[in-house]
């Protein structure tokens, strides 16, 4: 089963179930949920990343002026080892992708939210996951935050497990279930 959560271009938290063989794909979209989740994450530390690159920077890590400095790497030897580390490790799990508009493609979004998914498959709630992200790569969200994307993404996935159900496709019904039941525990 295959299922997506983001579309960042619209700046719409989207859930896609391929419930089909055919590539046809469900999209329903949550009218109320403006804001991606990408655009709630924010460097830990930002002040001292700043200070230490001698330039500002936005504080949130999704900002196109944050993507620019962590793409091109200009700059990176003037932070401490630790925080080069984190950075680097960020924008090697986020930034490598082959696209033409690389850091603008959607990708980092979409690899960052997969990396969310990944962590509440692993069990982990909303404080845990800030707690990882944070260890991982210096990075920090409100829980509330990760929480309402969460929330959103198993309201979503009731709608597409209904509207499968409306269809016919009991089997896709029984696997949207499924995936929300995982991403609900």
């Amino acid at each position: 089963m295959h299922f997506q959560v983001g579309a960042v271009d619209l700046k719409y938290v989207t859930t896609r179930v391929r419930l089909d063989r055919d590539g046809f794909y469900l999209a329903v979209s949550n009218a109320y949920q403006r804001v991606a989740i990408t655009d709630k994450i924010y460097l830990k530390n930002h002040r001292q990343i700043s200070s230490q690159l001698e330039t500002n920077i936005p504080k949130g890590a999704f900002k196109g002026a944050t993507l620019d400095i962590l793409f091109q790497g200009e700059g990176l030897e003037k932070l401490d080892d630790a925080t080069r580390d984190r950075v680097l490790d960020f924008s090697e799990d986020f930034l490598d992708c082959d696209c033409d508009h690389n850091p603008y493609c959607g990708c980092p979004e979409r690899k960052f939210i997969r990396y969310l998914l990944e962590l509440r498959a692993e069990g982990l709630g909303p404080d845990a996951i800030v707690d990882v992200m944070s260890d991982d790569y210096m990075l920090y969200a409100y829980s509330g935050d990760i929480l309402s994307f969460l929330d959103n993404g198993v309201r979503t996935l009731e709608a597409a497990e209904g509207l499968a159900r409306v269809e016919g496709a009991d089997d896709r019904s029984e696997e949207i279930r499924e995936v929300k039941r995982d991403l609900a525990k």
